[in-house]
């Protein structure tokens, strides 16, 4: 009688562990850097729900900012930044920066995240944030609200031309496996 098959893959799970304390003036936060052999891309929205899921495992009370490259992998994740660092993420130089980054995700966590569509507030801060982002050279994917059992985009609910929409662009295509960039 053969011997009943196992599956030898074990899922991979992220370790969240090792998220280092950090200060700027005085303000604390921590720093956390995906591990070489830990990639996490956010290439689409399920990717962003996904992490947004994992946030209990961090040292986070109010914001995530997560700093992507040009293929959406993420180099670090700021947790609960001084608001000045948060705003101009691009303008500063320290541990966890020195790797390019050229996109941000902000993830807000709140009590609550109502239905439909977000706040005059959130679309406000959304639109600045991304404008602030965009004068440092980089690009805010999107602004999410994150509570106990709701995740919302704001880039989804107002935006039209939401990054989330572009996910094929990061298709490898060609023979070398370049990435696509929108240019047939």
């Amino acid at each position: 009688m053969p011997l009943p098959r196992t599956d030898t893959r074990r899922a991979h799970r992220r370790s969240y562990r090792g998220a280092i304390a950090c200060s700027l003036d005085a303000e604390a936060f921590h720093l956390w850097l995906p591990r070489p052999d830990d990639r996490l891309t956010l290439t689409e929205f399920g990717d962003v729900v996904a992490l947004a899921s994992e946030l209990a495992e961090l040292p986070v009370q109010r914001e995530a900012l997560a700093l992507l490259d040009e293929h959406r992998q993420v180099t670090a994740i700021l947790l609960d930044p001084p608001p000045l660092l948060g705003v101009y993420v691009g303008a500063f130089a320290g541990p966890g920066l020195e790797v390019p980054f050229s996109q941000t995700l902000s993830l807000v966590l709140t009590d609550h995240v109502a239905d439909g569509a977000p706040t005059t507030r959130e679309l406000n801060g959304y639109h600045a944030l991304r404008r602030v982002h965009m004068l440092q050279g980089l690009l805010l994917i999107d602004l999410v609200m994150v509570s106990a059992d709701r995740v919302r985009s704001t880039a989804i609910a107002c935006d039209p031309d939401a990054a989330w929409f572009e996910a094929d662009r990061f298709e490898p295509r060609g023979e070398r496996g370049e990435p696509y960039h929108g240019v047939p």
